[in-house]
């Protein structure tokens, strides 16, 4: 047995489809150094696409934008094969026009079908200089004339099972055949796709891959018997360092690094005379001394006889492959804008964590962190602001925590922390009050102090559950509970949280069902003039009537259809329900009733809400005057001018306005000065507890007192008993409406009750 091998490392990579098909590639020892490095970039940029999980689409069109870049004056595409494997179709082509994409598509591979039809057919690159006088482009002609393509070079997309799948092409407006550069181009275009289009994981993807990014630049080394080198080729020189006459006559122990032992290199030969070669990885040191790693191939070389004559080693430099690896790894388990560990990261170090307090009966919490408002940061900002914001913070984060416990950022303004070995609960509310401490002290931002804070959600092992999932879920709803009772703040999970999240869930989900079969109906209750006691209007008062559970109240359904957009068909239909109902009941020789229509802030946030109200009185016939739209003071508060200009075209087609809820939100006097309302419905909050609460009277009599002061009308909502109303008399409020004169009631009800009102007498 030889004691050490020819130590040329050769990749065994595995060969490109173009390679596998017999097709002559061409070599990186023809270009020029420029056009080499452009190619590497070219490489480099869709390693970095794929090493962050880039979209498929997405990439190849990349690819295709990348490429044209290299070949000025060209567009560049992508047909594959359709399930029957019988006709192309266009996957990419993001600089072809949609009717040429269109001209192309269907196209059926065969020695009239152009460039690409050919490449498919024939299984080998097409080169076609002019496609005005090609045989080959016969069928597609008229597609050359009118794109003025002049000349398309096409190369077969292989399968890693080595069947052809489609095309990668370049087309030219000038007549022109490919360089050097352009093949490589097309061949390393087509490996790409080929490879993107497998999507596969295993290692034989990765190693081509690895083919393309280091550029499959080789070193050829021949040995006598003796293992005496007798020749080498450039890229030996290249990698290495050695000028060809310091190593022709030396044997490849020159080079050897001193990381492999004896049992190495035994079992190496002991392989390439057994089986006539080998393969693997080994160290080989450079002239200036440094060690890197290298893909070997040493094969023997036998005369007519089958006895030995010579040995060639054939390697690879996988250096940039070893750090590609790295790197990849890298980007796969880490965020790469905080250097946090990303979800799959995390995941595996909280299941890790879990598995060790099983075993040591100790507590594993995970915490879910989001900044409060951070897209306002952003919008205002910009986005570089914003990635120094969550730079900091996930600085501020790990100072919080200890060496074994792990934070982790999710996307956006989303982090995770998983707290290891815990000895009780109240340790983790310490901590995340910390991480709202340290959260909200000022950033330095270019010399101005910016202050932020975070709400944090808690779930904690074994109490709220044993798995990464449950207590994720958890954790997240114990965020929103969080988020929802103001910011800034932490709630651990309880099973309330689960069970309002369920119920969410159902509701939404039935909601969905609700609307396409009409189960939703509305009740109207009356309104009436405190001076004069007479009926003056009906607020419409939406109801789900559900086929098993009956009748249900806006209370637990209104709020998940807002969530849901769901409020937009409903608050429609209302609108157009309510509309119809005030003409019916004047048809009937009844009284003309102002009837009045809530309306979501969705809605008005979906821009249609003018057209909505235009088509509900066109259908109905009512008159504009006697609709009234009621809109809470939030709404007042998105986009000041757009809703200036909306409630401005509202009120010139005559219909009435009414702020909802008044006193409950920003109560601000100068949004109604700009929005003009009105009427202002007085909340019920403080209705219920005026004749018995000094403050909540005080409230009551300020509202009616700023009504006066603008000029607007005032009603009191939630009246249930005959002291409130002498109150709100007493008060001057003019409207009220509650319990004590009727309950809210379906359309056939409010009818009779219509027709059997009468005013009460005072005394």
């Amino acid at each position: 047995m030889k004691e050490s091998p020819p130590v040329m490392n050769s990749s065994t990579e595995i060969p490109s489809p173009s390679c596998s098909t017999g097709l002559t590639t061409v070599e990186y020892s023809t270009l020029s150094a420029t056009e080499q490095e452009k190619i590497l970039h070219l490489q480099q940029a869709i390693l970095e696409s794929i090493a962050r999980g880039g979209e498929i689409t997405a990439l190849i069109n990349q690819l295709c934008k990348l490429v044209e870049q290299l070949l000025p004056n060209s567009v560049a595409s992508v047909m594959l094969l359709d399930e029957s494997r019988e006709l192309l179709n266009v996957y990419a082509a993001p600089s072809v026009p949609p009717e040429g994409i269109s001209q192309l598509n269907g196209l059926r591979p065969g020695p009239g079908g152009g460039s690409c039809g050919n490449a498919v057919f024939r299984k080998e690159p097409q080169f076609v200089e002019n496609t005005f006088t090609d045989p080959r482009w016969q069928n597609l002609r008229q597609l050359a004339y009118d794109f003025n393509l002049c000349a398309c070079w096409s190369m077969p997309i292989f399968s890693a099972q080595g069947a052809v799948i489609g095309s990668f092409a370049l087309s030219s407006f000038e007549h022109r055949l490919p360089s050097d550069f352009h093949r490589k181009l097309l061949e390393i275009g087509a490996s790409i796709v080929g490879i993107a289009l497998e999507r596969s994981k295993t290692q034989e993807s990765l190693r081509l891959f690895e083919k393309v990014y280091d550029g499959s630049e080789e070193g050829f080394m021949i040995t006598d018997l003796n293992q005496r080198i007798l020749s080498v080729n450039r890229a030996f020189c290249k990698v290495l360092g050695y000028e060809p006459e310091e190593v022709i006559g030396e044997t490849p122990r020159k080079l050897a690094s001193g990381h492999h032992d004896k049992s190495f290199y035994s079992a190496m030969w002991e392989s390439i005379e057994v089986f006539g070669h080998w393969r693997g990885e080994i160290w080989n040191r450079r002239k200036n001394g440094e060690v890197f790693p290298e893909w070997l191939s040493v094969s023997s070389v036998k005369d007519a006889t089958g006895k030995t004559t010579h040995y060639v080693g054939i390697f690879s430099d996988i250096s940039e492959r070893k750090n590609a690896e790295a790197q990849i790894q890298y980007l796969s388990s880490h965020d790469p804008l905080t250097d946090l560990p990303n979800r799959i990261l995390f995941k595996d170090r909280l299941e890790n964590a879990l598995a060790h307090a099983e075993r040591t009966q100790s507590r594993v919490a995970l915490l879910t962190v989001d900044l409060d408002n951070f897209k306002l940061f952003n919008d205002s900002l910009g986005h570089a602001v914003g990635d120094t914001l969550l730079r900091n913070v996930a600085a501020r984060l790990k100072n919080c925590v200890r060496a074994t416990d792990t934070v982790s950022r999710q996307g956006g303004d989303e982090f995770l922390i998983a707290l290891a070995e815990l000895p009780d609960s109240d340790t983790v509310g310490t901590i995340a009050q910390h991480i709202l401490d340290q959260v909200a002290k000022p950033l330095d931002m270019e010399g101005s102090p910016l202050s932020l804070s975070c709400s944090i959600g808690i779930a904690v092992y074994p109490d709220d559950g044993e798995s990464y999932d449950i207590l994720l879920k958890k954790a997240s709803l114990a965020l929103y509970s969080a988020k929802a009772a103001g910011r800034n703040a932490c709630h651990f999970f309880t099973e309330q949280m689960n069970s309002d999240s369920l119920e969410h869930l159902r509701i939404a989900h039935n909601l969905r069902h609700a609307v396409q079969r009409n189960e939703f109906v509305l009740h109207y209750q009356p309104q009436i003039d405190l001076d004069s006691g007479q009926l003056i209007g009906a607020e419409a008062l939406i109801r789900w009537n559900h086929p098993t559970e009956g009748l249900i109240p806006p209370a637990r359904f209104i709020s998940v259809a807002e969530q849901t957009g769901l409020i937009v068909q409903m608050g429609e239909w209302a609108l157009n329900e309510a509309c119809k109902q005030a003409v019916s009941w004047q048809r009937s020789d009844r009284p003309a009733l102002m009837v009045a229509v809530n309306v979501s802030a969705v809605q008005f946030r979906r821009g249609n809400m003018e057209q909505s109200i235009r088509k509900a009185i066109a259908a109905s016939g009512l008159d504009p005057t006697l609709l009234e739209i009621e809109l809470t003071e939030s709404v007042l508060l998105h986009d000041m001018e757009y809703m200036l200009g909306l409630i401005k075209r509202l009120k010139e087609i005559g219909i009435t306005l009414a702020i909802d809820d008044f006193g409950t939100g920003y109560s601000s006097l100068a949004y109604l000065k700009r929005f003009k309302a009105d009427r202002l419905k007085i909340d019920q909050s403080f209705v219920r507890d005026m004749a018995d609460d000094p403050d909540d009277a005080a409230i009551v009599h300020a509202i009616i007192q700023m009504g006066r002061t603008l000029n607007l009308r005032t009603i009191a909502e939630g009246v249930e008993t005959a002291k409130q109303v002498d109150l709100l008399r007493s008060l001057e409020c003019n409207e009220v409406q509650g319990y004590h004169f009727a309950r809210p009631m379906p359309a056939d009800a409010f009818s009779r009750f219509l027709d059997t009102y009468r005013p009460a007498v005072r005394e």
